[in-house]
């Protein structure tokens, strides 16, 4: 209680401190008007005054790389196999401080250690032969002559044993992960020719997320100058080019292509060469973000163009706009649609989806949902953008699907409390072709700008479930006038967006016809979820136990776990059957029946590698909700897993039924205890229950039928 009592207080500082008290108070009377006075101010208070952002105000300045000060008899000892996965060439001449801070960084920072470092030697006046003083296993290979920049990358790439090649600057320092960040591309994405870094500037500017080449065969850096942590510059996407500074190729690949083009030795576009080159195999040049590296840009060949190898940058621009001239001319003028340009997706579909918050795929299953959707548009080809009510993003959710190739909206210029994302959104509104709209309480103010500004693409809403009915089941169940005046509430809210979108989404045949009544808004049906089936690997006999998985953020979870313990655990508990419950927002009662029952084991939180393991070794699991709505993802994930469900008849709910289908819901609490009973102890019936979940999720809740209802409408 004290923590809770803290975490109030400080939202009343922020209300206190807070210059926009009116609009605040604007957010809390609508918040109250919408789901009465004491869930209003809950609301309010976790989803607005917790709602932190992510505000950049000002940069970040990046402090890792101080050059590190060997003393004499310091060396850095390292063991490098016979076959490594990866080979980092590092092409030098002379500039040996640099070199040797760019070696530390990179045995430090890179995230794995199955990697050879190839100091490919120019023929420097400096003796490289001194990084042995101060590193171990190094391969340094000097040339007798100085064939600059190119033909020494060439020359070292031949001589390179690992399965991939990264060629790395020597004016370089890099971030942690560095390494395992770009080489974990090629295992994310399908058909990766080339990854490459952000680049950033020594004083924390950005130097380069990427590259665009425009139809004159002028080229940006794109970003540069900017913030390295803004939105923009923080998911993964093609890009037409990505620097030489810290580039990654597989060496087969770069065999094939014969490496870097000789026609512009001795050095500058021979990166955007190459990546022109893999494109044309048909393969994507990728831009991580994750893989960060410090770029003392100029240190080798200074900033002058006009002199030295430098001169070069000048004429070798030329020679690239004319050998790909036929490929540049499908480009825009320079700084035109920068929006498409940015990511190669002239031509694709872009889709913004607007939920809550960022879904959380191991907390919920209205996360799960979205997620499967956000994924699935993604499968489509469409380009994807997602914008959250709850700008309080964590970190690791953030990433998650950055690194799938989502740009996440986020910063005070997405702020839902002055309304600031109406700026981005007017500015871009005939870039996105598509909304996709989760949750009233979310997305009315979004849908009522997009009609307000005539909006000319697709509005597709998705309600999850139908959240007046649970909420009304819920009031006769408890008796409760002010849930059920909450429920016509959500109710007025919720028919407002099923009847201004283009399409509305739906998950069973029952919401479908209830709606059918009096919404005019063409219904697509569509499953919330899809699941992997994979055989299985532990027999009947060394599965034992009830297992329980809920977000008891979510009023039916509550309700149902504690009648269970009440009133059906007790005879089983007898039997000396163990219940895991598993969930987000563990409620303190629960804890309260650890007394009771000395078999009950609770899991608050527990990883995707937990609950998967929990799965295997499960014999039942259970679902005992008393209200509801829609497809319970509960009953569709133990059923993919191989796992027999005992529920409700409000568990099985929205669930496609065909004449095979063989789930009965048992809503006495004998009954519940009876059934449990029943598939525990008999294999048969059990082996038969588990049969028929695979075969029915894999027929009934897969991603092709998913793809296949956005592809209907979208295009």
């Amino acid at each position: 209680m004290s923590n809770k009592i803290k975490r109030y207080i400080s939202y009343l500082n922020k209300f206190i401190s807070s210059s926009e008290k009116k609009v605040l108070l604007k957010a809390l009377k609508s918040e109250i008007s919408d789901k009465g006075v004491s869930h209003g101010v809950k609301s309010f208070l976790h989803r607005k005054m917790n709602a932190k952002g992510n505000y950049y105000k000002e940069k970040r300045i990046i402090r890792p790389y101080v050059i590190e000060k060997f003393k004499k008899n310091k060396i850095v000892n390292r063991v490098v196999s016979d076959h490594p996965k990866v080979s980092v060439i590092i092409p030098v001449y002379n500039q040996l401080n640099y070199t040797i801070d760019c070696i530390y960084s990179i045995i430090i920072n890179s995230g794995f250690d199955d990697f050879e470092i190839i100091i490919a030697n120019d023929n420097s006046t400096e003796d490289q032969s001194i990084l042995n003083k101060y590193f171990t296993n190094l391969s340094i290979l000097t040339n007798t002559t100085n064939l600059g920049f190119l033909k020494n990358c060439n020359n070292a790439a031949l001589q390179a044993k690992g399965d991939y090649l990264v060629f790395l600057n020597n004016d370089t320092y890099v971030l942690k992960n560095w390494l395992s960040e770009l080489l974990d591309v090629f295992r994310r994405f399908d058909n990766v020719g080339i990854a490459g870094s952000k680049l950033v500037y020594p004083d924390g500017h950005l130097q380069e997320a990427g590259g665009i080449i425009w139809k004159d065969g002028s080229a940006w850096n794109y970003g540069n100058g900017g913030d390295p942590s803004s939105y923009e510059y923080n998911y993964v996407r093609e890009t037409d080019y990505v620097s030489g500074a810290s580039l990654m190729i597989s060496k087969k690949l770069w065999l094939e292509i014969g490496g870097f083009d000789e026609l512009y030795a001795p050095a500058y576009c021979e990166d955007s060469d190459l990546c022109m080159k893999v494109r044309a195999k048909g393969y994507k040049v990728l831009y991580e973000p994750c893989s960060i590296v410090i770029h003392y840009e100029g240190a080798t060949h200074g900033k002058n163009v006009n002199k030295g190898v430098k001169q070069h940058q000048v004429v070798n621009m030329q020679l690239l706009a004319e050998k790909w001239k036929y490929e540049f001319i499908k480009k825009s003028p320079n700084g035109v649609n920068l929006f498409y340009e940015r990511d190669r997706s002239s031509g694709k579909k872009h889709i913004m989806v607007v939920d809550h918050y960022l879904p959380q795929i191991d907390k919920d299953a209205g996360s799960r949902t979205i997620s499967n959707f956000l994924q699935a548009l993604l499968d489509l080809g469409y380009v994807v953008h997602f914008l959250g009510e709850n700008q309080n993003m964590e970190k690791h959710y953030q990433k998650y699907y950055q690194q799938k190739g989502i740009e996440v909206l986020y910063g005070h210029e997405f702020d839902f409390f002055n309304q600031s994302w109406q700026t981005y959104l007017k500015e871009h509104l005939n870039d996105i072709d598509a909304f996709l709209l989760s949750r009233s309480s979310a997305c009315t103010p979004v849908l009522m700008f997009l009609k307000n500004n005539n909006y000319a693409g697709k509005i597709i809403y998705y309600g999850h479930d139908l959240g007046y009915l649970r909420q009304e089941k819920e009031a006769k169940l408890n008796n409760d006038k002010n849930i059920m005046r909450q429920a016509m509430q959500i109710k007025a809210a919720e028919d407002y967006m099923y009847q201004n979108a283009d399409y509305a989404l739906v998950i069973s045949k029952e919401e479908t016809e209830y709606l059918k009544k009096y919404i005019t808004t063409p219904l697509k049906y569509v499953p919330p979820y899809y699941f992997e089936i994979k055989p299985e690997t532990i027999p009947f006999d060394k599965k034992q136990g009830l297992l329980f998985v809920g977000g008891f953020n979510h009023p039916p979870n509550q309700d149902a776990i504690r009648w269970f313990l009440d009133e059906i655990y007790g005879p089983i508990h007898e039997q000396g059957i163990k219940l895991t419950i598993v969930g987000s927002k563990m409620p303190d009662f629960i804890y309260e029946y650890k007394g009771q029952f000395t078999l009950l084991d609770i899991m608050p939180d527990a990883s995707d590698e937990e609950l998967n393991d929990l799965y295997a070794r499960i014999r039942i699991a259970i679902v005992p909700l008393r209200f509801g709505a829609g497809v319970k993802g509960k009953v569709i994930e133990a059923m993919s897993k191989g796992v027999p469900v005992v529920g409700t008849t409000v568990a099985f709910e929205g669930m496609p039924k065909g004449e095979d289908y063989i789930y009965e819901g048992t809503d006495t609490s004998q009954e519940f205890v009876d059934r449990i009973l029943q598939v525990y102890h008999e294999p048969e019936l059990w082996q038969q229950l588990s049969w028929f979940g695979k075969k029915y999720v894999a027929g009934n809740f897969n991603k092709e039928i998913m793809k296949k209802t956005f592809k209907e409408i979208i295009g």
